[in-house]
């Protein structure tokens, strides 16, 4: 009976020591591994999107408390448009503004989170980059001109609040007038140059649409 009860004693004990194993296996802290940063799954690295605030997900890091979002957009001439800096405890985040008022490109950084103690990732969190272009959902288009009042017309866009005229002297590129109208017309004042290059584009919502061009 002694030996018998020896033997069932030890059960527990090795049964403890699985447990403890395992636990130290989960957590990145206890079994010395170092703090991975997770990768950016949407939108695609080098995509194009069309949603001016598109979601943004990764991957989830075993052991990681957290996740610390840092994005830039900027239009390709180097105007930045939005700038984040935010603590997320999920694994997506929807920008709280728009990101592009047409085309912009983005790019992001997401850094685990991770317990005291945990050894740092062997290397920063890669820049994920892509673009944004929702200028083809609010395009102008069918631009025509009544030559005896210069009055351009073009075909309304869908979803706009507005739109905006620029003229330009063809030669120079000089700006001659700017026009801002809540419908698909507009007479242009006399300007003395020729040719005149009409640039018109809609505005809806946050963004700017493609430019529909027409020359007198």
């Amino acid at each position: 009976m002694a030996s018998l009860h020896v033997s069932l004693s030890r059960r527990p004990v090795a049964r403890a020591a699985v447990c403890l194993a395992g636990v130290g296996l989960a957590s990145p802290a206890l079994a010395g591994l170092p703090c991975l940063n997770p990768a950016i799954v949407t939108p695609a690295q080098a995509s194009r999107e069309s949603s001016p605030r598109p979601m943004i997900s990764w991957r989830a890091v075993a052991g990681a408390s957290g996740y610390r979002l840092q994005l830039v957009s900027r239009e390709p001439e180097g105007r930045t448009l939005a700038s984040i800096d935010s603590l997320v405890n999920d694994t997506r985040f929807l920008p709280p503004q728009a990101l592009s008022d047409g085309f912009a490109l983005v790019s992001v950084r997401v850094t685990s989170l991770c317990p005291e103690g945990t050894p740092p990732a062997p290397s920063p969190a890669r820049e994920h980059r892509f673009l944004i272009d929702a200028r083809s959902a609010c395009a102008v288009s069918g631009l025509t001109l009544d030559a005896g009042e210069k009055r351009i017309r073009w075909a309304p866009t869908t979803g706009a609040g507005g739109y905006e005229t620029f003229g330009y002297e063809a030669i120079n590129g000089r700006l001659l007038f700017r026009l801002e109208t809540s419908e698909p017309t507009v007479v242009t004042p006399a300007a003395n140059a020729s040719p005149v290059v009409v640039a018109v584009r809609a505005r809806c919502g946050e963004v700017f649409g493609q430019v529909g061009y027409l020359a007198y």
